[in-house]
């Protein structure tokens, strides 16, 4: 455990001067900016230890942790509960099987649904990692006191409830992949 918050304390000391020097954009009144510049910047920890120390990157990171938790899935199940697109998780499965950390096993009864299984070298990454980014993570709610972390969870409860319904009832449109290969229709023009 020492050798793991060591890893830790070094990963973070590195995130704390990258914070300080982050720059600022004009952008900071948009929340989705301000929260997705906060995933970057906390993220950078997690990115160094995955592919500096594991050769993995951040996607696979997080296919390893939903087969980890969830057991063998199919691939369109693993790409819901990971929330990545199906073709973005379909090759990030296949980098996962070339480097030997997952396997592709058909089931017995249907041999068209194919599940995709973790490697033993997996759930040792899995096993090494999880507690690292748990100590990172906890390190950067340590700038909360507990009561700010009690609102700071029903928040994000709030704003899940809340993008999930947006993105169910939003009418936004949405690009047709099974069509297109590499080239995006036109910019919709209102009249």
């Amino acid at each position: 455990m020492s050798q793991i918050n060591g890893l830790s304390n070094q990963v973070l000391s590195g995130f704390t001067r990258k914070c300080k020097d982050a720059p600022v954009d004009g952008s900071k009144e948009f929340f989705l900016f301000r929260l997705n510049r906060l995933a970057a910047m906390a993220g950078q920890p997690l990115v160094r230890l995955c592919e500096g120390k594991f050769g993995i990157t951040r996607r696979e990171w997080r296919l390893i942790v939903v087969l980890s938790q969830g057991g063998p899935l199919l691939s369109s199940d693993l790409a819901s509960r990971a929330m990545v697109e199906p073709a973005r998780t379909s090759k990030a499965v296949s980098q996962l099987v070339e480097k030997g950390l997952a396997v592709r096993v058909p089931r017995p009864n249907d041999r068209r649904c194919v599940e995709i299984h973790l490697s033993e070298r997996a759930k040792e990454i899995y096993a090494e990692l999880y507690p690292v980014l748990k100590d990172i993570n906890n390190a950067l709610l340590s700038a909360l006191p507990d009561t700010d972390r009690q609102h700071l969870e029903r928040i994000f409860l709030a704003l899940d409830d809340k993008a999930a319904d947006l993105l169910a009832t939003g009418g936004f449109p949405k690009i047709d992949r099974s069509k297109q290969r590499g080239e995006r229709p036109a910019p919709h023009r209102s009249s």
